[in-house]
């Protein structure tokens, strides 16, 4: 992983990821805080709603609790007992006897709208401030709150509504279902219903909303999760349930929760009202308070806080990608640079810019990279000489070789008085002597043959009958170059090493070979051959690093010492790609390939 990603990963790591998660757990705890807080706050406001809900029901079952002992409602029960079932209904005095006594008992209190009375029987009698209709017989008696009402044996049932389809209501009408009983005797006389229209609701509820109307919403549902009551009105006869799935549980007496209500994130709490013994049957309030309203400047400040969070985070961010960003990509250049540099490439430079510490950095790789490329080439020339001198010995070293080994031939037949023979040699040794004593480091490959042609001409004339010869070469070839004396010492070597302990003929192949960029010169004879132990002794110089003491050395073996040499110039002069392959087996022979470029020159 290279600087740019640690750091970047750095940055993440200990800067934006801790930042980013302080700044979550804060706000979630402060979000739970707030909720907590404020709600315990809603709960006490809707002990409140209760109790003053708790008062409104009682005053009202008081009220009929009041009339229904009376003389005159008990007197109404009496009369419609007396009426068969198959006989007509009430007459018109009884009926106005009834209306009459009937507005001027229950029907003064303001909330009650209508009331109908039951006898056993079913005949029935009704009155009311508006001519609205009355809830059948049929109705009462097939309704599922019949047996609630019947259970409760005089006590009253409170139907909220639209709770029971059988009970037709009008806008925010309760009623109140009760059995009633004759006060003497506590025997059955009938069924009392009244309709509630309570005003005092909305009154109740106002005194709770008085700043945040827009913000709070009050609800009074049942089990079931109707709604009987909104102070906004828009939600009546809807089931809370199914606007808050899955959130909301009227069975947990009273809790608070964050939901959204209506795409409103809102603060939702819910208050039982523990109304049983007034006849309300599980019915519970729900406030709903928009989180706007209940963070609050909290909220305000939270976002603030989250906004130059993030505001610092950006700049945060943006200083690292162009400021540190920008150092790292520096540094990591200098090592791309660094890695050209190693790998040999010294025209590299660094981009000069800018004007703080990075500039002054850049320029002295720069002047470094210029110092070490001076100093390369001050040692490729020193090395260039070294070389130059050291072939130029080498070189030295072929010459006195050869002219021992020639004059030593002459002398042999100047002792065997072979004049002419004599003549012969010393003529051919001219020609040699004037090939070698050229200045040019490289000659032709033609050259070269004749030189050696004239060199095995003066070994015939010493070594009659010992050996014989072949030379060929692709006329293509010969203009090409190679470093004089190179094909020489190599005979030479057969002549007198390979040829000397063997008792029969002789025979050297000469033949060049063209081998595509290369040129292959394969010299072979059937001599002795070499042992595996001199062989083993061969080794090629790949570079001129050896002391002028050691290639002087006087203890030297004479023997191969001229192949030693001609493997080394090729080596040095063309490079390790081509020099002298040997491959020889004692008893059979050698084969000696020298392997050189095609060049001109």
């Amino acid at each position: 992983m290279n600087l740019n990603k640690k750091v970047f990963i750095g940055f993440l790591t200990f800067i934006i990821i801790p930042l980013f998660v302080l700044g979550s757990v804060v706000y979630t705890v402060s979000q739970q805080l707030i909720e907590k807080k404020y709600g315990d706050l809603t709960e006490v406001t809707l002990q409140a709603v209760s109790r003053n809900i708790y008062y409104m029901f009682k005053e009202a079952n008081y009220f009929s609790d009041f009339w229904m002992v009376k003389e005159g409602i008990q007197g109404i029960y009496r009369s419609m007992d007396e009426i068969k079932p198959n006989e007509e209904t009430l007459s018109s005095y009884d009926l106005n006897t009834f209306d009459t006594l009937l507005r001027s008992s229950i029907l003064t209190y303001s909330p009650v709208q209508s009331v109908v009375i039951y006898n056993n029987h079913g005949t029935s009698f009704s009155a009311g401030r508006t001519g609205s209709s009355s809830t059948p017989w049929t109705s009462l008696l097939d309704s599922t709150a019949f047996k609630q009402i019947n259970s409760l044996n005089g006590s009253p049932l409170w139907i909220g509504p639209a709770e029971y389809k059988e009970f037709p209501t009008g806008h925010r009408e309760f009623y109140q279902a009760r059995l009633v009983k004759d006060f003497w005797t506590m025997d059955n006389r009938g069924y009392m219903l009244l309709r509630y229209r309570f005003n005092e609701l909305d009154q109740i509820f106002r005194s709770f909303n008085t700043k945040e109307e827009s913000s709070k919403r009050y609800l009074v549902v049942n089990k079931n999760g109707l709604i009987f009551y909104d102070n906004k009105q828009s939600l009546e006869g809807a089931n809370i349930l199914q606007l808050l799935p899955g959130k909301l549980d009227l069975a947990n007496p009273n809790s608070s929760f964050q939901a959204d209500f209506l795409d409103e994130k809102s603060l939702v709490s819910l208050y039982h009202l523990d109304l049983n013994q007034m006849g309300v049957q599980d019915w519970s309030v729900v406030s709903i308070t928009s989180w706007k309203y209940v963070a609050g400047e909290m909220e305000t400040i939270m976002k603030w806080v989250a906004g130059i969070t993030f505001i610092c985070l950006f700049f945060a961010l943006v200083y690292n990608l162009v400021f540190v960003r920008r150092i790292i990509q520096f540094i990591l250049r200098i090592v791309s640079s660094m890695k050209k540099v190693e790998r040999g490439d010294l025209s590299t430079r660094m981009e000069v810019s800018g004007k703080d510490e990075t500039q002054a950095l850049a320029r002295g790789f720069n002047s470094l990279v210029v110092r070490v490329e001076d100093l390369l080439e001050e040692v490729k020339r020193q090395q260039d000489r070294k070389n130059k001198a050291e072939l130029m010995l080498l070189q030295a070293q072929i010459k006195p070789h050869f002219l021992f080994n020639t004059l030593e031939s002459i002398n042999v037949l100047a002792i065997q008085n072979q004049g002419k023979k004599v003549s012969q040699m010393v003529y051919r040794l001219g020609n040699l002597l004037r090939i070698g004593m050229d200045n040019k480091e490289e000659i032709t490959l033609k050259q070269e043959l004749e030189h050696l042609k004239s060199y095995l001409e003066i070994q015939e004339f010493r070594f009659e009958d010992q050996f014989q010869y072949e030379i060929e070469a692709p006329h293509g070839l010969l203009n090409f170059h190679i470093l004089k004396l190179t094909l020489q010492p190599i005979v030479e070597n057969s002549i007198q090493h390979g040829f000397d302990p063997i008792d029969y003929k002789g025979f050297i192949s000469i033949r060049v070979v063209d081998e595509g960029e290369r040129i292959g010169i394969y010299v072979t004879d059937n001599g002795a051959g070499i042992s595996e132990e001199k062989l083993a002794k061969f080794r090629y110089k790949t570079e001129l690093e050896t002391p002028f003491h050691e290639i002087m050395d006087v203890n030297e073996e004479r023997r191969g010492l001229g192949v030693s040499n001609v493997a080394d110039r090729i080596r040095i002069q063309y490079g390790a790609h081509y020099g002298m392959f040997i491959c020889s087996l004692e008893g059979h022979g050698t084969a000696m390939k020298i392997v050189i470029p095609k060049t001109r020159g």
